[in-house]
């Protein structure tokens, strides 16, 4: 019942937000960015906090006073589950847009506030797109707007870590952003192994922000954003 309910309210908030399409091609045209995302941010939070109440989630949140708020940031996180985006989205103090996979792009609706919402889409399997992906975000910072990136590149489905592909940070590098290491621990638990969701416990923790500007290895930088992760998972 609860995952009927679930997917019932995203794609019905979804639709009924269709119209809003408009207002942002509107102030697309009038090159009026920033009230076309501030707009954006207060129609996905209202949708992100009652997915978050619907999938039965109780988190707890730490560290979020460590997020500087005059300045874009690349949050880097583990990647548990399919409720990390919505999570992320809502709890951290100052919203960011995604790297996401190319296939999200393709999802009607959701791919086209995604898009205007900043995100950037990247296909693995294409290196000349993945260059573009990443100029996009290292743009994109620059310009003064958060990024989020999970360097794992898919869900772990479970409390280990997967591969953590330490080259997503060079976005941050090339941007010379701090990057705020994120633990999202027992998030795959709110959806299960045949995709019913079940209520469950979930912590996320905003460690201090680590400064890119003194790594020029992108190695280096990723092994002491892991490094935070882990702690607190």
């Amino acid at each position: 019942m609860r995952t009927l309910l679930f997917q019932g309210y995203m794609w019905g908030y979804i639709l009924s937000k269709a119209n809003k399409s408009f207002t942002i091609n509107k102030l697309n045209k009038a090159g009026k960015n920033k009230e076309k995302l501030e707009l954006m941010d207060n129609i996905i939070l209202k949708c992100t906090n009652n997915l978050i109440k619907i999938s039965g989630a109780d988190l707890t949140i730490t560290g979020a006073e460590n997020i500087p708020l005059d300045e874009p940031v690349l949050y880097v996180a583990n990647h548990q589950g399919n409720m990390d985006i919505p999570i992320l989205y809502s709890t951290a103090p100052r919203s960011m847009a995604f790297v996401a996979k190319k296939e999200m792009e393709k999802i009607p609706l959701l791919g086209y506030w995604m898009k205007e919402r900043g995100c950037v889409f990247i296909d693995r399997d294409n290196a000349r797109s993945s260059l573009k992906a990443i100029n996009q975000a290292i743009d994109s910072l620059k310009s003064g707007h958060s990024i989020a990136i999970f360097p794992e590149g898919t869900r772990s489905k479970g409390p280990e870590m997967g591969d953590f592909k330490a080259g997503s940070l060079r976005i941050a590098i090339k941007a010379g952003v701090k990057v705020v290491p994120v633990t999202i621990k027992d998030s795959y638990k709110l959806i299960g192994k045949k995709g019913k969701h079940t209520p469950a416990k979930v912590s996320v923790h905003y460690a201090d922000p680590i400064n890119s500007t003194e790594f020029k290895d992108t190695n280096q930088l990723a092994s002491a954003v892991l490094t935070e992760i882990e702690k607190h998972l």
